[in-house]
């Protein structure tokens, strides 16, 4: 739907979809024990941040050469930067996760 009405409407649904999904990782955090908690929370500080810093020092080499991806509009680009900072702290993540649970079993 264009227009003002359908950009509310868009943002509607995404925050109650954000807010749903919220509530469900509150409970299931809730539930797990010590053991797991501990696991995420080193996994997302070490593999987050490592993902971070991956992402920081493409970005920045990208940016300070003046180099861009062949062919991408400018909210392309953006789009194709904003989903890589997410990713990569994701993959981090999840690799550390694995190495805690392997290290510490």
């Amino acid at each position: 739907m264009p227009g003002p009405l359908g950009t509310l409407l868009t943002v509607g649904v995404l925050a109650l979809a954000m807010a749903s999904v919220f509530a469900a990782v509150v409970w299931w955090w809730r539930g797990i024990d010590e053991a797991a908690r501990e696991a995420h929370k080193w996994a997302w500080w070490w593999g987050g941040t490592a993902g971070m810093v991956v992402g920081a020092v493409a970005l920045m080499t990208l940016t300070l050469r003046g180099e861009a991806l062949v062919g991408q509009s400018p909210a392309g680009a953006m789009a194709t930067g904003m989903l890589a900072m997410l990713l990569l702290p994701v993959l981090g993540y999840s690799a550390a996760w694995v190495f805690w649970w392997l290290r510490n079993r």
